[in-house]
């Protein structure tokens, strides 16, 4: 039999320290795959089939002596225990890289449909469920993606929500709601660059080049493009936003944009909210002054095209006052 008050110093060692070392466990550790971790620990340490306590009781000599050898051999133990929780940890992680496509799971499916047709066959919550993806780890973003639709209507009103709106849908982070405030001005950041130096020689392509950049716009925007001798587009420049629509256009901006880099030839655009595209009065008058002073810097205005809620409107094609003649 051991004598139990012999040893109670380095028990209180061992316990003590059990203690201190679960405490400073990576997180990772301590909950690996259910508590195992720690149940580990737990076998190696105190279990009587453990090597530790056994070798404890088969001790002889001083107290303190036996405690300071408790106390070595709880170090290596510990230190053997968490390495091998480490490396399988590490095997576990390796396993997951080498796991053939099929084993993916859902997300993993998911990004393979788009990286292989696109959205081609999407329904509209897949692809908001793709994109919550990556705002959104480790949680199931379907349901969330029916809660938009139902919320919002369409993808376009889920774009359209204002951060504030959208955080209201349970499971939409502010990361989330940014993710797709994010992505109406992208699309005409890319349009940006993807078309410089395309030739435009028509309204309707015209049109076509300009829709981008509203897309998404609850309120008046005021777009620019310059093009130089040959109609090659130049660039795409912003001119006014929500602070005031066409009648409160800056000319000053108009002319600093159009006595950038070669521009010979300029159209404009704006935007009419949910509404008809047709140009009111003031709409007229401002694209008239505009002509006046590109004009008086041999800058022609090509066009100006008004973006509506389904449909364009050209200024020249409807020949307004003769503007552009």
């Amino acid at each position: 039999m051991y004598n139990h008050n012999e040893y109670s110093s380095a028990y209180l060692c061992i316990i003590t320290s059990l203690i201190k070392i679960v405490e400073k466990m990576p997180y990772k550790w301590y909950n690996y795959s259910g508590n195992t971790g720690l149940c580990f620990l737990m076998y190696v340490l105190i279990s009587p089939k453990g090597r530790l306590l056994p070798t404890v009781h088969k001790m002889n000599g001083d107290p303190f002596e036996i405690e300071e050898k408790a106390s070595a051999l709880l170090d290596e133990e510990i230190s053997q225990a968490l390495n091998k929780l480490k490396e399988e940890i590490e095997q576990e992680k390796r396993a997951k890289k080498a796991a053939p496509s099929g084993s993916k799971g859902h997300r993993g499916r998911v990004k393979e449909r788009f990286l292989a047709s696109g959205f081609d066959g999407f329904a509209e919550h897949e692809v908001l469920e793709l994109l919550l993806f990556y705002a959104i780890p480790y949680k199931d973003t379907k349901q969330t993606a029916y809660e938009l639709l139902k919320k919002f209507g369409n993808i376009a009103g889920v774009f359209n929500a204002s951060v504030s709106d959208l955080t209201q849908i349970s499971g939409i982070t502010e990361n989330a709601a940014i993710l797709f405030k994010m992505i109406p001005p992208l699309i005409g950041i890319y349009y940006t660059e993807n078309q410089q130096g395309m030739m435009y020689t028509n309204t309707s392509e015209l049109a076509a080049m300009f829709r981008p950049y509203f897309v998404g716009a609850g309120s008046n925007l005021f777009m620019m493009a310059c093009f130089d001798r040959n109609l090659r587009m130049i660039g795409v420049s912003r001119i006014s936003d929500e602070r005031g629509g066409a009648s409160s256009i800056i000319m000053r901006s108009v002319m600093t944009e159009a006595l950038k880099g070669g521009c010979r030839m300029a159209a404009i655009a704006h935007n009419h909210p949910g509404a008809s595209p047709k140009p009111s009065e003031e709409d007229i008058a401002v694209t008239r002054r505009i002509g006046d002073l590109l004009n008086a810097i041999d800058v022609k205005l090509m066009d100006h095209i008004i973006i509506g809620s389904s449909k364009t409107y050209s200024m020249r094609d409807g020949g307004e006052l003769g503007i552009f003649d």
